[in-house]
């Protein structure tokens, strides 16, 4: 199988190890492509942003790295960008290949402050009582704002889709059989169609233990294949030893659905490659 990966966190932002370290298990393990995606900086200090400052060097630093291995991977200069009210669009930065955009979190219109999407439970419910604890309209909320990404700052590939049921286990929250929740995922996935945007199969949170199965759901998949919607494996690998992570399981779940091909950066072009075994 064509095995690549487009979300990949180093040093250089939250993951744990430096880039290279990713490369040389990439080469191992028979990646044709590998691309870094670092947290983009952002004007407060979350913990897991790159700083602006180091910018530069990440992208020497990729660069370096692409011409020492060209002759074993493809290695190609990415950012996972939030968005947000103000934020910087980073899509056409020297140096950046392409762009994974996300909603990590909201931000309240009174106070200015951010509230996180996908942080811990407790960050989870700090969010939902800024909404006065109404799960509907944290909901309608998020997806909100996905929509609006899409429509002003298209990225390449969206990032964890339906990140927000990441402390959802046992539905805890919400069922995604809800009806809000549906309308609000199938109008995205609309947006989605109408502006060519890759959806990435994240299989990160389940490396992580946050969730048993990839952003985005299964049914969501469906429907993207019904829509016409790529799709993308990724990792969102904070080490070298998950750069692969449960990638055989998902490429057999995304040919069960009836996926027969993922969009890639190749030969930087972005293509259809096979997910055959």
């Amino acid at each position: 199988m064509f095995i690549t990966n487009f979300h990949a966190h180093s040093r250089f932002d939250d993951g744990r190890e430096d880039p290279e370290s990713y490369i040389k298990a990439a080469v191992l393990k028979n990646f044709k492509v590998f691309g870094f995606s670092a947290h983009a900086p952002i004007p407060y200090d979350s913990g897991w942003n790159m700083k602006e400052e180091d910018f530069d060097l990440y992208i020497h630093t990729s660069r370096m790295l692409k011409e020492k291995y060209k002759d074993s991977i493809q290695i190609y200069t990415g950012l996972e960008t939030d968005f947000f009210p103000g934020c910087t669009d980073w899509r056409n930065k020297r140096g950046i290949d392409y762009t994974i955009g996300a909603v990590h979190f909201l931000v309240n219109e009174e106070t200015g402050a951010f509230m996180p999407v996908d942080g811990n439970r407790h960050e989870f419910e700090e969010t939902l009582r800024s909404f006065g604890g109404d799960i509907h309209a944290f909901i309608r909320a998020y997806y909100g704002k996905v929509r609006e990404m899409l429509l002003k700052m298209p990225p390449n590939i969206v990032a964890h889709l339906d990140v927000i049921r990441k402390n959802n286990s046992n539905n805890a929250y919400f069922s995604e059989d809800d009806e809000v929740y549906r309308n609000e995922v199938y109008n995205t996935l609309e947006i989605i169609s109408l502006t060519h945007c890759i959806v990435e199969v994240n299989t990160g949170g389940i490396s992580r233990g946050y969730v048993n199965t990839p952003y985005p759901s299964r049914w969501i998949l469906e429907a993207c294949l019904d829509m016409d919607i790529p799709i993308m494996v990724n990792s969102d690998t904070h080490h070298p030893d998950t750069i692969d992570f449960y990638f055989s399981e998902a490429c057999e779940m995304l040919r069960s659905i009836g996926f027969r091909h993922q969009r890639i950066l190749y030969d930087d072009e972005w293509r259809d490659v096979s997910l055959m075994p």
